[in-house]
């Protein structure tokens, strides 16, 4: 037992965290930066107010699955530790819903793919969110120090920054070339490959595993009573509804 704690503490090289944020970033920047021209302009199925009703509903599930997740891996107890079991299951999962979001089956009428759509969307964005909150709490869990912090937090930019090149950037070439789906595949490939290896690199602190365990229905009902969350929500979907309508007018 002793061999193995002594194991689950060795120090974490600040590079094998910090190019977790590429794998993160890849596919989910292609998400949110192409969904709508995936489906409103490319495949032309969709009008962008019922793309702007998809992204309203999934705002509201952004906003209460983060505590959901939270709650979930702080309860977890394993001898991978607390986030890692989340990361190694989630980036697969991650990767077939990103891949199924991009490749909508031919023959489908306009309100069949309204509905994949929507739960494509929901899905691949709540998965996203398993990743990142698990991810993200690896951090000050891992570096303790702020000089530690800090090197690992510039080394996360960098890769976020490349990932961003990549994914937002450079897709609409790539995509041209080999179309979306291939192009989520190979994303999809590259997000894996690289969380799988930041999950497995990680060494998370015995310590972790002793806390107690949150209360789930209390932080839920503590983010319902809170009136910034209806505020934050509301105009978050006002937002991308109307961000979509103007899309549309000026197309």
């Amino acid at each position: 037992m002793r061999k193995e704690s002594n194991l689950t503490a060795r120090p974490t090289k600040p590079i094998n965290y910090a190019i977790g944020m590429f794998g993160t970033s890849i596919p989910i920047n292609m998400f949110k930066t192409f969904a709508f021209v995936y489906y409103v302009d490319h495949l032309a199925v969709l009008t962008a107010e019922k793309f702007a009703i998809i992204i309203a509903a999934y705002t509201i599930l952004d906003a209460l699955d983060n505590p959901v997740y939270g709650f979930l891996s702080d309860s977890t107890r394993s001898r991978w530790g607390r986030r890692r079991p989340w990361l190694v299951i989630g980036a697969p999962l991650l990767a077939l819903s990103f891949i199924t979001f991009f490749s909508v089956p031919a023959g489908l009428s306009e309100g069949s793919v309204f509905w994949y759509a929507l739960i494509m969307y929901m899905m691949t964005g709540t998965l996203d969110s398993m990743i990142n909150s698990n991810y993200g709490a690896l951090f000050p869990e891992l570096f303790t120090t702020e000089a530690q912090r800090a090197k690992t937090n510039a080394l996360r930019q960098v890769f976020q920054l490349i990932a961003m090149i990549i994914s937002i950037a450079l897709t609409p070439i790539v995509t041209e070339k080999i179309g979306y789906r291939t192009t989520s595949i190979v994303y999809s490939i590259l997000a894996v490959v690289v969380i799988l290896y930041m999950a497995l690199n990680s060494h998370e602190t015995p310590e972790a595993q002793k806390m107690p365990k949150p209360n789930l229905f209390k932080t839920v009902w503590d983010i319902l009573r809170n009136p910034k969350f209806w505020i934050y929500g509301l105009s978050n979907a006002a937002f991308f509804a109307a961000l979509a309508i103007l899309q549309q007018s000026v197309a």
